[in-house]
């Protein structure tokens, strides 16, 4: 069982996750096309994206790995998943709009990486704008592990006395 504090981590981690990938895809910007460096933010994206995914779906993949049947995702958390994916893809569509001119005017005040600003301004607020849904859901996991070793809890001591 996953204590709240444990949720709430992960709720945070996933909150992080999702202002990175809308900041370090503006920030990679600043660099040329196919340069290293531009590669190398990709890379850190991607790992920061399947780290997140693997930290969520650990229990899943242990399950699986241990011939135990798939449990079907419920409704609840499919809704998280779609509220914090529009959530980032809406402010990756702001920041796509705005991009052009925006970097613009601020190389015209001297800003050096003006997508590196937009990108930590956007990654920011895509981040906080997916914690109160993953706060909330993170509240709700740990209720339901609560309430999952109260009843085998409640099984083991009637196995118990029943012997």
């Amino acid at each position: 069982m996953a204590s709240l504090t444990s949720h709430r981590v992960q709720a945070v981690a996933g909150s992080l996750v999702d202002g990175l990938v809308v900041g370090v895809t503006e920030a990679a910007l600043d660099h040329p096309g196919r340069s290293a460096a531009r590669r190398r933010l990709y890379l850190v994206l991607a790992a920061s994206v399947v780290a997140d995914a693997l930290w969520r779906d650990w229990p899943a993949l242990r399950s699986a790995a241990a011939g135990m049947p798939d449990d079907a995702r419920d409704s609840a958390e499919l809704t998280v998943l779609v509220r914090r994916s529009l959530l980032t893809l809406g402010w990756s569509a702001v920041v796509t709009v705005v991009d052009g001119p925006l970097a613009r005017l601020l190389r015209r005040h001297g800003a050096r990486r003006p997508h590196l600003l937009i990108g930590m301004v956007a990654g920011a607020a895509g981040g906080l704008c997916t914690l109160p849904v993953l706060w909330a859901r993170a509240a709700d996991r740990a209720e339901g592990d609560r309430a999952a070793q109260e009843l085998d809890d409640e099984i083991a001591e009637l196995l118990t006395t029943g012997a």
